[in-house]
């Protein structure tokens, strides 16, 4: 988690695809168009996860991401937060339930392009990180207002400290929820960085798309479900 001046920013696992077979079919409309422009790179993973608090205290309920999902699409995607110097652009998300360890969880799942041809060196460093399992995305939103889960407090999101309760103004940490989110973008992360809620990590997910490229469009797409359903 990265946190700058009134804006959080979390990280959650993506991946590099090279074909709409590699696709779980929630996205399959972003490849609707017989021509695509091939200088795209494709990157797709987990944008944010609601219902359980990540490792920073921060909280959204699955009304919050169900209205906050359609600020998402066409915001801008860069490199580490550097949001003056957009590389691409999100295209598609979907809302899915995701079975975890010990419950399910909502989480709001996307499809970006990086403008491979545009910023050739980022898209080799992109290549690289999803190469190593080390590629995230980290989204970008603010709030109509933030709820202390300690006192549970609500206050509007620009606040200042003093107007705060004494939970959230002493500590970036404290249990908080963002209340209606609205997403201004996304960044695409890499190590050292790591994600802020567990269950962003997608292990085996880059060796499959290196290994099984004989898989055929069925193939890919149950597999690409179970990853990411």
């Amino acid at each position: 988690m990265l946190q700058v001046n009134d804006m959080f920013y979390l990280k959650a696992r993506a991946y590099v695809v090279t074909s709409p077979e590699e696709l779980p079919r929630q996205f399959a409309s972003a490849f609707s168009h017989v021509d695509l422009n091939p200088s795209f790179l494709w990157v797709a993973g987990r944008y944010v996860q609601g219902e359980k608090q990540n490792k920073n205290g921060q909280f959204w309920a699955k009304e919050d991401l169900a209205n906050g999902e359609h600020t998402i699409k066409y915001v801008p995607l860069n490199i580490d937060h550097d949001v003056e110097h957009p590389v691409g652009v999100f295209v598609e998300t979907k809302m899915v339930d995701r079975d975890t360890a010990d419950t399910t969880l909502p989480e709001i799942q996307a499809l970006a392009c990086v403008w491979a041809a545009n910023f050739p060196t980022v898209a080799k460093r992109v290549r690289a990180a999803h190469e190593e399992k080390k590629l995230w995305f980290s989204m970008e939103c603010v709030g109509e207002k933030t709820q202390c889960l300690t006192c549970n407090q609500q206050f509007a999101y620009a606040s200042k400290a003093h107007e705060l309760c004494e939970h959230l103004a002493t500590s970036s940490k404290a249990p908080r929820r963002f209340i209606n989110p609205v997403f201004l973008g996304g960044a695409l992360v890499m190590a050292p960085l790591s994600p802020a809620w567990p269950d962003a990590d997608i292990t085996d997910l880059a060796s499959n798309l290196e290994d099984q490229v004989e898989l055929g469009p069925e193939e890919w797409e149950e597999m690409m479900s179970q990853v990411l359903a």
